[in-house]
């Protein structure tokens, strides 16, 4: 009988325990990355603002909401700015990406745009809003 109540103690601990953000589910968090510029035009004299996707930029995940954590993955944006993390559990997400802001003395200065997401259910597909960087 105790052999059986210890048996039972096992698998309540193990059904009871709640998984964390991270790898092993069954949802994916997608997104793209998009650059402007802007030039002036000479023939119709106003600002003309060009976008295209930014291939080859380093996307990051941290599992949790805590901007301040070390990144737990990252992925390279395909040719057209789009990047996507898989096999996530439900909890919450902090995806981020670097924009080269200025030049100074030689150094360039990178700074971090965050976006947060939490999946609620598993089996789902969440799409990022873009993160759009003025080059």
């Amino acid at each position: 009988m105790k052999r059986y109540i210890s048996y039972f103690l096992v698998i309540l601990l193990f059904i009871s325990c709640e998984k964390q953000a991270g790898e092993g589910g069954t949802s994916v968090i997608e997104g793209r990355v998009i650059y402007f510029t802007t030039t002036y035009n000479t023939q119709t004299q106003m600002n003309d603002t060009h976008y295209y996707p930014k291939s080859g930029k380093d996307i990051y995940i941290i599992y949790s909401d805590d901007e301040s954590q070390i990144y737990d993955d990252n992925f390279e944006t395909d040719w057209d700015g789009r990047y996507h993390f898989e096999f996530l559990r439900k909890g919450k997400y902090t995806v981020f990406t670097h924009v080269d802001s200025i030049v100074v003395n030689d150094i360039t200065y990178d700074y971090p745009i965050f976006k947060h997401v939490e999946i609620n259910k598993d089996n789902s597909r969440f799409s990022v809003p873009d993160f759009i960087i003025q080059k």
